[in-house]
């Protein structure tokens, strides 16, 4: 308890005592040795799961049981996704950046590049994807997010968080989200039953709802 609450008041006084969040979350934790999970990645620290959930307001198209006599309508909708590695990771020391990807054709197939900044206080970049079955496998869904400057947010037990949300009001590093679901005996990922219309202008549906969030948990 007591090292978390250090983690927590030592991480608000990073820019003003001139250290890297690197190096303190090292100090505390006494660092790591690679060992190919993950390898010695933030502050030493060997991480071996990674999980991005985002949830907020958008908009998606949905098609109609008969589009020749019903064009497809714009809906309202309250997207949720968590997405977790599967798989080994892998730690880019030059880049700072985590990789994972399952095989092409797996189910689900998911695929994450996570970039940090040299100090570990941000993500600088994210790309993550899944496709997946789901409803007893009668249905396939694909999430996709790409992102920037994710702070750092807090370390709970094992795991660090990083975190932005409605109290972040000028963040504007939500690139892209893209979301199709259908039924696979009805249609198909180019014909989908519901879908996002321009996956590049989701900023401002995640900026008009006071739920948002965008969360990053690595896991111990």
């Amino acid at each position: 308890m007591r090292k978390l609450l250090a983690v927590v008041v030592l991480a608000g006084a990073v820019c003003l005592a001139g250290c890297e969040l690197l190096d303190i979350i090292n100090d505390l934790f006494g660092g790591g040795v690679p060992d190919g999970t993950g390898g010695g990645g933030i502050g030493g620290v060997t991480f071996t799961r990674i999980i991005v959930e985002y949830a907020f307001g958008i908009e998606v198209m949905r098609r109609s049981e008969d589009p020749q006599l019903y064009p497809p309508t714009l809906e309202p909708w309250s997207l949720l996704a968590s997405i977790g590695s599967i798989g080994q990771l892998a730690f880019d020391a030059t880049t700072n950046t985590y990789t994972v990807e399952t095989p092409q054709g797996s189910d689900p197939y998911v695929k994450m590049s996570i970039g940090l900044d040299a100090s570990g206080s941000m993500i600088r970049d994210l790309v993550v994807e899944r496709q997946m079955s789901h409803g007893l496998d009668a249905w396939e869904r694909i999430d996709k997010i790409v992102a920037f400057d994710i702070p750092y947010d807090r370390v709970e037990g094992n795991s660090t968080f990083y975190r932005i949300d409605a109290d972040n009001v000028s963040w504007i590093g939500l690139d892209r989200v893209d979301y199709k679901d259908w039924s696979k005996t009805v249609h198909t990922e180019q014909d989908p039953m519901y879908w996002v219309v321009d996956p590049s202008t989701m900023q401002g549906y995640f900026d008009a709802d006071p739920d948002r969030y965008i969360e990053i948990e690595f896991q111990q």
